[in-house]
């Protein structure tokens, strides 16, 4: 009787050690699971750093605004502040050579807008020199250029890299005529991977003749289209090609009126990344390589008196203002 009752006490002294060595080991399991969890979680969010690392390497960025210069949109990223500079020289009809600086910017206020006192749009081709927001011209005559303002649009992007925006565009004259010019400019980005195409399309009024002839009206019209190719050789060198048809001094003086003028440039830079981000670039060409329909005084070649070469950099800032 006493042997049964001592084995039956023994048996319920052991059996909360027995029931609490499974509780630990169920614990331990349980540990052990969230462990594997932990780790496994661990992987895919290094996997996914991994992944985000090898798209940055593939495009980088600048506070999400493109570096490679043949991705870039029509327009600055909300908030960014551009400041440019262009030192021009080129041949005139006359005596002398042709040289000017320009000095003007451009800022996004809000999304898709971009509003400046430049001339550096992106996807234009080269403009003239003597136009900026300072604009000071040395040669052959000593003056200083006109001032342009503008503002672009970008309303469409399609899933394709296809851009569309408009343009409207004010030069206010110190030195020429007052023109407005109102425009179409369209991008694809990077063709099959290689190359990006700009065109333009762009309607110009101008209170004056474009050739200094005499006109009663005082009043003409220039209708252009132009278009360039980029590629960027490496995220930060690129090279441009780009030209275009043009009908200017449309109701002009008669015998120089309803122009046909055809540009040409070749171009190139390098895009440094640093607090800033700064495009420097070079362009050579002939604004127009040539004329038809052309007014007294013209060849239909005159590459010795249209040429130009241009040299100058863009400096872009992070976003300073607008959406977070």
């Amino acid at each position: 009787m006493h042997r049964s009752a001592l084995i039956c006490g023994v048996i319920c002294s052991l059996a909360p050690i027995g029931f609490a060595s499974a509780d630990d080991d169920e614990a331990v399991d349980e540990e052990i699971v969230q462990d594997t969890r932990d780790v496994e979680q661990d992987t895919i969010v290094e996997s996914d750093e991994a992944e985000v690392a090898d798209d940055d390497e593939e495009t980088p960025t600048f506070y999400e605004y493109p570096v490679r210069f043949a991705r870039r949109p029509l327009v600055l990223s909300t908030g960014m502040v551009r400041a440019d500079s262009r030192i021009t020289v080129g041949g005139v009809f006359g005596s002398g050579t042709y040289s000017s600086l320009d000095l003007g910017g451009a800022t996004s206020p809000v999304a898709n807008l971009e509003v400046g006192l430049s001339t550096e749009l992106t996807g234009a081709i080269p403009a003239p020199g003597g136009i900026g927001l300072i604009s000071v011209i040395f040669s052959p005559d000593a003056r200083y250029g006109d001032i342009p303002v503008y503002a672009r649009y970008q309303f469409y992007e399609g899933e394709k890299g296809f851009l569309v925006g408009v343009d409207l565009v004010l030069v206010l004259p110190t030195n020429t005529d007052f023109t407005l010019t109102a425009g179409l400019p369209m991008r694809v980005l990077e063709v099959f991977g290689l190359f990006t195409m700009d065109m333009n399309l762009n309607f110009r009024y101008r209170n004056g003749d474009k050739f200094a002839v005499s006109n009663a009206s005082a009043n003409t019209m220039d209708f252009t289209f132009s278009g360039a190719s980029v590629i960027n050789v490496t995220d930060h060198g690129f090279v441009e090609i780009g030209g275009g048809v043009g009908v200017v001094n449309i109701n002009g003086a008669a015998g120089a009126d309803n122009v046909v003028e055809l540009p040409f440039f070749l171009g190139g830079g390098y895009t440094l990344k640093r607090k800033v981000l700064v495009d420097l670039f070079a362009q050579f060409g002939w604004m127009p390589l040539m004329t038809a329909h052309r007014p007294p005084g013209r060849d239909t070649f005159n590459i010795g008196e249209t040429w130009f070469v241009a040299v100058g950099a863009t400096v872009h800032t992070k976003p300073l203002f607008g959406e977070d």
